[in-house]
C-alpha cells in the first residue's frame, strides 16, 4: 500500500504568477483524491531547525527565517520565492520527508512505499544557498536523517528531473554511505551533473540530450545508473521532478 505525506498547507505558499505554484499541488491532491481514499492520506509535521541543521548551515536556516516577509513577497534568489506564509510550507516538506523514514523504520517488514507531495521542492538548495525555487533540501535532510538511524547504512537517492539535483549531489559528494544517482538534460540548469562529476565514487549522472525520448532515457539510465550500482540499499529515495515530461514547458525532451 502507497501512503500519501500531504497537506493543504502547502496551498498557503503564495508564489503569485510563479511557475512553482499552487496550481501543481492542487492537480497532485485532485489526482489522488480520485483513487485513493483519506485513509491513504498522512498529515506532515513540522520539522525542528535542529533537524534541519543536519544538512544547512545554522546561519543561513536563520537569514532564512529572519527574512520570510510579513507581506508581500520577498526573493532569495530570482526564481525562490516567500511569502508571508511560506514558513509552514518549508517546515512541512521537510517534516514529512523525514516522517516517511520514521514510519518506514516502524513499518519495515512490509516493505511500505511512501509518497511525499509537498512542495516547495529542495534539489537545487545548498548547505547555505535558497535556489531552483528551493530553500531546505528536503530529500537530503531525510536521507541524513536515516542515515543516523540503527539499520539504514547503505543508502540511494535516485533524482528525475529535467533539472540536475545540485544541491542533493553538492551535500552528499563526500560521504560515500550515500549514493546519489540523477538523470536530467544536460547541458541546462544549473550546469551541473557531468559525467566526470563522480565524488567519492559515489555520484552517478546520467546527462541526457535534448529531444531525449523515452527509449533513449531507458538505455542510458541502464547504461550509466543501473549497470554501475550494483549493490543493495537499506532505504531508497527517489527525488521525484515530472518537468521531464514532454508536456513540460521547462524541458526539451520527447518521453
Amino acid at each position: 500500500m502507497i501512503n500519501f505525506y500531504f497537506s493543504d498547507e502547502y496551498l498557503n505558499h503564495d508564489t503569485g504568477s510563479h511557475p512553482e505554484s499552487i496550481q501543481r499541488i492542487k492537480t497532485v491532491k485532485q489526482l489522488l483524491n480520485n483513487k485513493y481514499n483519506k485513509h491513504h492520506f498522512i498529515e506532515p509535521s513540522k520539522a525542528s531547525i535542529e533537524l534541519i541543521s543536519n544538512v544547512h548551515d545554522k546561519q543561513y536556516i536563520e537569514e532564512i527565517l529572519m527574512n520570510i516577509p510579513k507581506s508581500g513577497f520577498y526573493h532569495f534568489d530570482p526564481d525562490t520565492i516567500a511569502s508571508s506564509t511560506s514558513l509552514n510550507s518549508y517546515l512541512m516538506a521537510v517534516g514529512g520527508s523525514v516522517d516517511s523514514v520514521i514510519h518506514s523504520i516502524n513499518h519495515q517488514s512490509k516493505n511500505p512505499v511512501y509518497f511525499c507531495a509537498h512542495r516547495p521542492p529542495g534539489h537545487h538548495a545548498e548547505k547555505n544557498k535558497a535556489m531552483g525555487f528551493g530553500v531546505f533540501n528536503n530529500v537530503a535532510i531525510a536521507a541524513q536523517f536515516a542515515l543516523e538511524q540503527k539499520n539504514y547504512n547503505k543508502i540511494l537517492i535516485i533524482d528525475f528531473d529535467v533539472h540536475h539535483g545540485n544541491g542533493t549531489q553538492h551535500i552528499f559528494e563526500s560521504n560515500p554511505d550515500i549514493i546519489y544517482a540523477s538523470s536530467h538534460q544536460y547541458p541546462f540548469y544549473p550546469g551541473t551533473g557531468n559525467e566526470n562529476e563522480i565524488g567519492v565514487g559515489n555520484i552517478f549522472n546520467c546527462p541526457l540530450p535534448s529531444g531525449c525520448d523515452s527509449d533513449l532515457f531507458r538505455e542510458l539510465f541502464q547504461k550509466k545508473i543501473i549497470d554501475k550500482i550494483n549493490m543493495k540499499f537499506d532505504i531508497i529515495f527517489f527525488s521525484a521532478g515530472f518537468d521531464a515530461h514532454k508536456l513540460d514547458p521547462f524541458g526539451f525532451y520527447q518521453s
